[in-house]
């Protein structure tokens, strides 16, 4: 299967691409990045630096969306400084690409890819909706043709993480995530709901290090600086946000509840960025996303864990 990863490459995007990279169903065929953990252009160097850090130059990455669909501008927060950093990769410094994005826009890349591989296609977007929003706004039938599209996105049955009612990356694009979600886009979302139920420690990461090589070092020293900082506790550590959406596209055996539901994204008043059920389609048939509601939370764990080992085995 064919892969793309739509992130704004802070530290648990960092751990997609490697979960990513050592699956032997998947071909990454390409990296867009936007604004969201970081600025785009942070994104984009970070992207390239991990790619390079694990020895696989070989995948492109594109630059994205810098803002919002209705702002001019995009600045990280204070708060996300604390949880990635102000580099986006726990101040863990990689230096200077060794090579350069591509020409293309992510937006091309990705209607290009999805009238090239249609069906064999996954996307996974692990930031903002926002390079999706504007792929659909500028093709939308060649968008529909993608064979699956999982997002890391929303809070149905639990607290967000922004808000008590949003999710960041809903928050982050409201008009982005409301757009998506109400254009009859088939989309799995891999929510707080249970992306909070694979929280991990400095402990079980801590065994990369047999690799005693450089990538070893890197990742786990920026993995421990967002396990400290998540929930502000490393004994409570942090969440495999953006690897669990990778696992669920690859091994949907792994998600074992989920409910369909056509949904709407609150754009005004206190909740705003709260995803909830469109109630203009709730007694239609077709539900167009499907909402993860429990996983196989262990071998999900471990396999992440013994995943990313191996990758980083190869690694520099």
């Amino acid at each position: 299967m064919k892969i793309i990863l739509d992130l704004d490459t802070g530290i648990d995007d960092a751990l997609a691409i490697a979960y990513t990279l050592a699956q032997p169903k998947a071909e990454l065929i390409g990296i867009t990045t936007l604004f969201g953990n970081v600025t785009v252009d942070l994104a984009v160097k970070n992207s390239l630096n991990i790619l390079d850090l694990l020895g696989h130059n070989e995948v492109p990455v594109f630059e994205g969306a810098a803002h919002p669909l209705e702002e001019k501008d995009y600045q990280t927060s204070d708060h996300l400084h604390l949880i990635h950093g102000l580099n986006g990769l726990g101040n863990v410094e990689l230096g200077e690409p060794t090579r350069k994005k591509e020409q293309q826009s992510a937006v091309d890349f990705l209607i290009q890819s999805a009238e090239k591989y249609q069906n064999e296609l996954i996307l996974v977007t692990a930031g903002p909706m926002t390079n999706l929003a504007l792929a659909l706004q500028k093709a939308p039938d060649s968008m529909k043709k993608i064979g699956k599209i999982v997002s890391m996105a929303g809070a149905v049955t639990t607290a967000g993480n922004v808000t008590p009612h949003a999710e960041a990356n809903i928050y982050n694009d409201v008009p982005a995530a409301h757009y998506c979600l109400t254009h009859d886009v088939k989309m799995l979302l891999v929510g707080l709901d249970v992306t909070l139920k694979t929280m991990i420690t400095g402990k079980e990461i801590n065994h990369w290090l047999v690799n005693n090589n450089r990538a070893s070092q890197v990742f786990v020293d920026f993995s421990n600086y967002y396990y400290s900082n998540e929930y502000g506790d490393s004994a409570i550590g942090g969440a495999l946000h953006d690897p669990l959406a990778v696992a669920l596209a690859l091994y949907p055996e792994w998600l074992t509840d989920s409910i369909m539901q056509n949904l709407t994204v609150e754009k005004e008043n206190f909740a705003y960025g709260r995803t909830e059920a469109d109630l203009s389609k709730l007694k239609h048939t077709q539900k167009s996303s499907e909402i993860a509601i429990d996983i196989a939370t262990d071998e999900f764990i471990v396999d992440f864990i013994s995943s990313v080992e191996r990758v980083l085995s190869l690694g520099k």
